[in-house]
């Protein structure tokens, strides 16, 4: 009976350390596959959700996400919409434990910031533009989006688009800019 109870003790044990080897295991790879979540990956999980963006230049914005493509996220807040661009961003604070969704499409890596930026100029949105460091790019309509760099028709923010109306046109490399605001 003796014997008995030590060979259970035993296989106890053993049990209990190959389960926490299967634990190490398992919390290993978890954290290998966590190691290739590229951080807009995990941001496509978060659509529909509300986030709070930290900008280099001390701005915050507090919104529902609306888009998330290569570099760059769309977020409403009340009637405005803005696109951010990823080099503008210092933090960015999610609600919850919301599981994480990676979108491998080929139409998600096609969405470039060119693109999202092409779409404001194909619906000729008015839009206010700020740079990374925070200073207001000016205010008007973006009259074309190039491979690095927007074409922004400055005219007062209430008005449209109009000869009379445009006060200078500005070119603006997408590297030094970190939002556009429109209102929906």
């Amino acid at each position: 009976m003796r014997w008995e109870s030590l060979f259970a003790d035993l296989e106890s044990q053993l049990n209990a350390v190959r389960a926490r080897e299967r634990t190490v295991e398992i919390q290993e790879m978890v954290r290998i596959e966590r190691s290739q979540l590229r951080l807009w990956d995990y941001l496509a999980g978060q659509t529909g959700a509300e986030i709070t963006l930290d900008l280099l230049s001390g701005q915050r914005l507090r919104g529902v996400l609306v888009h998330v493509g290569a570099n760059w996220l769309s977020l409403l807040e009340g009637h405005a919409e803005y696109l951010v661009l990823a080099p503008g961003i210092r933090s960015i604070e999610v609600a919850g434990e919301r599981a994480a969704v990676v979108d491998q499409t080929a139409v998600r890596r096609r969405l470039s910031q060119g693109a999202a930026l092409r779409s404001l100029v194909r619906n000729r949105a008015r839009v206010t533009v700020w740079a990374v460091d925070g200073a207001a790019l000016g205010t008007g309509t973006l009259d074309h989006a190039g491979a690095d760099h927007l074409r922004l028709a400055r005219h007062p923010a209430d008005g449209y688009r109009r000869s009379a109306e445009v006060r200078s046109v500005a070119l603006l490399p997408f590297a030094s800019i970190s939002v556009l605001r429109h209102e929906g």
